[in-house]
């Protein structure tokens, strides 16, 4: 049925007037097979006014009543229930059919290909919940839970809190302590489970059975991850863990990297390795889980009141994990930050769609999903990156150890947060705060110097374009100075406010890095004739952060085109062979196929860039030790960059594998989808699916399938897209990211002007994330032309579902950068 979103004023008005009691729901996951189940939700509230509603978004409401009166069931509309006579106390008893979901929200059901298991796990986050139970479904309405479960006796029940057998078949779970409504959540089926113990907390790792082995194997990287974690927030908060047990189930079909349910984190069964992982793999999977640990304070134990202070949860729990991994565990994760994630955050803080980190004025549920973006994460852990160093470690850890005491088990806004590090020293907060986090968009760092007398370089910031009064961000930067021979020689720490600032350097530079350290939140530069000074310089530095800082320059001048992506892909061939760091070589090859090699490319050229991007990963493959990362790493990308039928076909029967490389599925997968490009070769895809029937053979079969360039296959994979199916969300979104391949431009060339005229009837049969996520995968991004911007503003004119307008408004803004980017430097423009 059709739901209305609740809006900030509605919360706020129903915030004011209730308090809630207990919760108690009572499920019938009984027939998993049905396409409902029985969920039946009892809450117990005060209230000081007369009426309020209540949120059920059921297939049916078979019942209700209030203080034991029986309800009319025709004032439920709009995903509402209507309750009015209300007393100082109430309780109120909602009786609903409920839909299982595919789209990996509410209670979302996967049937195991592998083994025909049923396996189910709830995701309530934002306006989820009401899918599977009835509530007051807001922040800050916390109360605590007691689930009742009727499932299949062979089944494994876990929740926020231990769960108790009750009879064969029947189980109970006690949270410890009030949750909101939008991290509760559930997880039942024939899970594989690992469990352990540290410092008295109940420890569990769950996956489904066809996972079993691999979680084993998984499990003992992932304990000890999780125990340095828990210690290190323990000392960090100053509060012990407050949750009881701490469960982490790797579950199917999940739309986001995992979700921060207090005692039971959800996460993606991806995160099971199937084949060889890497170091960098491993490090990114323990950032994961320390993201959520920290949310079990920072956003579970105490939670924002509304979704406009969505930083308080997502900035912290992102800086705080990483700092966590790299001072507890052995993934240091700063390089990580530095090349993927802070990249991530750029590109959307220069987006149309860019919001402040803080306050982003919300005006309902549905509007705060679009800020679940690199801003809310990235940039918003980078400025308190620089919060930390500038308040120092003793008043920035003060700070939140008071804010953690103090509004245990409730809610609390960013001025709450604010207030707790001024009483622990931090000065000067509020124009910080109205500088850093109340506004959006990226100054610019540059350096002049080669002109100057003296060679003394000129340190200078460029502030964005400010509103009346607003006040210049300080950038807190390390200078630095680089050799002919790289060698980095940190030079002087300075603050910039808007004036030139000179700093003396050594007589050998040839190079000057104004952010050294990858410290500041900024476009860097490096002066006119900075792009030439690295020619010669850049193939020598080793040192990581100075990369990682030159590389985040490159993407983004290339994005402003400021930087000819001819000259980029020279850069990084003639580079990144000789740099050490895999995260680093995986993103800047990402970036040189995805984009130089396809949108920032004239058509007749892609396939030529394309091939040099592949003799860059096959000169790193060659220059690699058997069975190391880099060489896992480096023919991962050679695979990723062919378009060499008989090279894959040899790859694929094992008849010229590089010493040193085993075919894992994934590995498998990979070449299959290529050949599925280059070769048009559905047979293969057939073959690979026979012999591995798992879920995810099913996900990457969808995505080869959306590779094969010819018309038939684009069309039945469009229709995918289009058109309403009982495909799941994974599969959706790899058949999405399957299709526009950059070099099959004339048979996908059609598809660009039906998506603006077609995805805007997706809102008809999608909700939520999937919603979102097909139209922002699905995006034509290599179909670079002055018509596609055109179709594209078109159909921003008109009135869009919230997610696909974020959607479109980015993949929009992607390509017209990349537009801009062949007029200034390609002769011919499609």
């Amino acid at each position: 049925m059709s739901r209305t979103p609740l809006s900030l004023v509605e919360a706020q008005a129903r915030a004011a007037q209730l308090r809630v009691g207990r919760v108690r729901v009572e499920l019938d996951l009984t027939d998993p097979g049905a396409d409902t189940f029985g969920s039946r939700t009892t809450v117990e509230f005060a209230s000081t006014g007369p009426e309020t509603v209540l949120d059920f978004h059921g297939r049916e409401l078979v019942s209700a009543t209030l203080n034991g009166r029986p309800l009319d069931v025709s004032s439920w509309h709009d995903g509402r229930l209507a309750l009015k006579g209300l007393e100082a106390r109430n309780v109120v008893v909602v009786d609903g059919r409920m839909a299982y979901s595919s789209d990996g929200e509410g209670l979302h059901r996967h049937v195991d290909p592998a083994d025909g298991e049923t396996y189910l796990y709830a995701m309530s986050f934002l306006d989820a919940g009401p899918r599977w139970f009835a509530s007051f479904d807001q922040p800050d309405l916390k109360a605590p839970y007691v689930f009742e479960v009727a499932a299949p006796p062979s089944w494994a029940i876990l929740g926020n809190g231990p769960s108790e057998p009750l009879a064969p078949g029947r189980w109970r779970i006690i949270p410890t302590a009030p949750l909101a409504s939008y991290f509760v959540t559930l997880v039942a089926g024939p899970y594989a489970s690992v469990h352990d113990e540290h410092a008295g907390i109940r420890l569990g790792l769950h996956a489904k059975a066809s996972l079993a082995d691999q979680l084993r194997d998984e499990a003992g990287d992932l304990m000890r991850v999780t125990k340095a974690c828990l210690d290190y927030f323990q000392s960090m908060f100053a509060q012990a863990y407050p949750f009881g047990e701490y469960h982490q189930a790797f579950v199917p079909d999940f739309n986001a990297g995992a979700m921060e349910n207090p005692g039971c984190v959800t996460l993606r069964d991806q995160m099971i390795f199937r084949g060889r992982a890497t170091e960098a793999e491993r490090a990114r999977r323990a950032g994961v889980v320390a993201h959520e640990m920290a949310h079990m304070w920072f956003g579970d134990l105490v939670t924002m009141r509304w979704w406009d202070d969505l930083w308080l949860n997502e900035s912290c729990a992102e800086y705080l994990g990483h700092r966590a991994c790299t001072e507890a565990t052995p993934y240091p994760l700063w390089t990580e930050f530095g090349i993927v994630r802070k990249d991530w955050g750029s590109v959307a803080d220069q987006s149309p769609a860019t919001h402040p980190v803080a306050g982003n004025g919300a005006s309902d549920s549905a509007a705060a999903l679009q800020d679940f973006d690199g801003i809310s994460y990235a940039k918003g852990a980078a400025v308190l990156k620089q919060l930390a160093a500038y308040a120092g470690e003793e008043v920035f850890r003060g700070g939140l150890r008071a804010y953690i005491d103090r509004y245990a088990f409730g809610n609390a806004t960013f001025a709450d947060l604010i207030g707790c590090w001024t009483e622990a020293g931090a000065v000067g907060l509020h124009d910080w705060a109205a500088a850093w986090l109340r506004t959006s968009g990226m100054d610019t760092i540059d350096t002049d110097w080669t002109n100057l007398p003296g060679r003394t370089p000129v340190i200078q910031l460029t502030a964005q374009a400010a509103a009346p009064g607003q006040l210049v961000r300080p950038h807190a930067v390390t200078v630095a100075s680089v050799s002919d021979e790289g060698v980095v020689s940190l030079l002087n720490a300075v603050t910039l406010t808007g004036g030139p600032v000179a700093v003396p350097v050594r007589p050998d530079t040839a190079l000057v890095v104004p952010d050294a350290l990858d410290g500041a939140w900024a476009k860097i530069r490096f002066g006119p004739d900075g792009w030439s000074s690295l020619g010669s310089v850049l193939p020598v530095i080793t040192d990581e952060p100075v990369l990682v800082v030159i590389y985040n320059a490159l993407r983004d001048a290339v994005r402003d085109a400021s930087l000819d992506p001819v000259l980029a892909l020279d850069l990084i061939a003639r580079s990144l062979p000789g740099v050490a760091a895999e995260v680093v070589v995986s993103a800047v090859l990402g970036f040189a196929l995805d984009s130089l090699a396809a949108g920032y490319s004239p058509v007749d050229q892609r396939a030529d860039r394309r091939l040099l991007v592949h003799a860059v990963a096959r000169q790193i493959l060659d220059a690699s030790a058997p069975g190391s990362d880099r060489q896992l790493t480096s023919f991962r990308w050679s695979v990723r960059s062919s378009g060499d039928e008989p090279e894959l076909r040899r790859w694929l029967d094992r008849s010229r594998l590089p010493t040193g490389i085993e075919l894992d599925p994934e590995l498998r997968w990979s070449i299959v989808t290529q050949l599925a490009a280059y070769a048009a070769d559905a047979a293969v895809i057939d073959a690979e699916l026979a012999a591995d029937p798992s879920s995810s053979a099913q996900i990457h079969a969808a995505r080869a399938r959306a590779a094969i360039g010819t018309p038939e296959a684009k069309r039945r994979a469009w229709d995918l897209l289009m058109a309403p199916s009982e495909v799941s969300a994974y599969e959706l979104y790899a058949t999405a990211e399957g299709f526009f391949v950059p070099e099959q431009f004339e048979v996908t060339r059609p598809y660009a002007h039906r998506y603006f005229t077609q995805v805007a009837g997706t809102a008809d049969f999608r909700r939520g994330w999937v919603l979102g996520e097909v139209a922002k995968r699905a995006f034509p991004a290599t179909a670079v032309s002055a018509d596609t911007v055109a179709w594209a503003d078109q159909l921003l004119r008109t009135d869009l579902a919230a997610p696909l307008r974020r959607a479109v408004v980015d993949g929009t803004d992607r390509l017209r950068r990349a537009l801009r980017s062949l007029q200034t430097f390609a002769a011919v423009v499609p």
